[in-house]
């Protein structure tokens, strides 16, 4: 059996994890009651991770989007928190695999999105880069490997208010059993790491 950490779930990795469970996948969750706000000068997951005792792969789902949040705020809840977590872990388990989550619009030219947007794509994009760069480093030390998922629209905006728009898809929108499904592709095989997978309905092509 599998032991799955699933870091900061949120909507998409609640929706994921049961089915992650009935695939017989042992999953731990680790919110932010347990390693502490992100944006907190003084975060420090470690005690955090200290308490897993099993972890042969972990999914970052934690991040954030705020409509008016500071530039720096994004990065660090999307990008800079998430590489010192990765980090943490790697240290306690260096050879467990790890997914990170970005998002399908990493590749679209910043400057014409909304200021909002902006931000959170800027850190979306660094921790694709560090993800990639990563693969390489810590896979050639260890054997480790390291991949990322760029979700498209999978849900609805989570209140009414909510004004970032879904966009277009080329295809039917994804479902969370879609991003499961991608989870136990990258987890179960071996050949694969240093990849991003747009799990997005072809949004990224748009």
């Amino acid at each position: 059996m599998k032991h799955i950490v699933c870091v900061g779930p949120g909507r998409i990795g609640e929706a994921v994890m049961p089915w992650l469970q009935e695939k017989g996948y042992a999953v731990t969750r680790l919110s932010r009651q347990d390693y502490g706000d992100f944006c907190d000068g003084r975060f420090a997951p470690e005690a955090a991770v200290e308490t897993v005792t099993a972890c042969d792969a972990v999914l970052f789902f934690a991040g954030l989007f705020e409509l008016h949040a500071e530039e720096a705020r994004m990065f660090q809840a999307n990008c800079g928190a998430i590489v010192q977590l990765a980090e943490a872990f790697h240290r306690r388990f260096p050879q467990a695999q790890m997914i990170t989550f970005l998002d399908s619009r990493i590749q679209r030219e910043v400057s014409a999105q909304p200021p909002a947007v902006q931000a959170y794509l800027k850190a979306k994009q660094a921790l694709a880069t560090w993800t990639l760069d990563h693969a390489l480093m810590w896979g050639r030390e260890t054997g480790m490997r390291m991949n990322a998922i760029a979700p498209g629209p999978v849900l609805p905006p989570p209140n009414k208010t909510h004004s970032e728009k879904a966009g277009d898809c080329l295809t039917v929108r994804p479902t969370p059993a879609d991003i499961a499904r991608a989870i136990a592709f990258l987890l179960e095989t071996p050949s694969i790491t240093g990849q991003i997978l747009y799990v997005a309905a072809g949004q990224q092509l748009l």
